[in-house]
């Protein structure tokens, strides 16, 4: 696999945002951070997973 996309931090506001109104609490340190690896790993599955469905045509 992959090494993970380096997003700049801006683009983890709206899913941090999304959980912390869902939690109606601020995330901790810890927290935040292993959502944000979650989300560079989804990205990067959706990512391969497009390159891969372009590539069969």
């Amino acid at each position: 696999m992959n090494k993970p996309f380096d997003y700049p931090e801006i683009y983890y506001n709206e899913v941090v945002l999304y959980l912390e109104t869902k939690w109606e609490r601020r995330l901790s340190d810890h927290e935040r951070h292993v959502l944000i690896e979650g989300y560079r790993f989804g990205r990067m599955i959706e990512a391969e997973t497009e390159i891969n469905n372009t590539n069969c045509y």
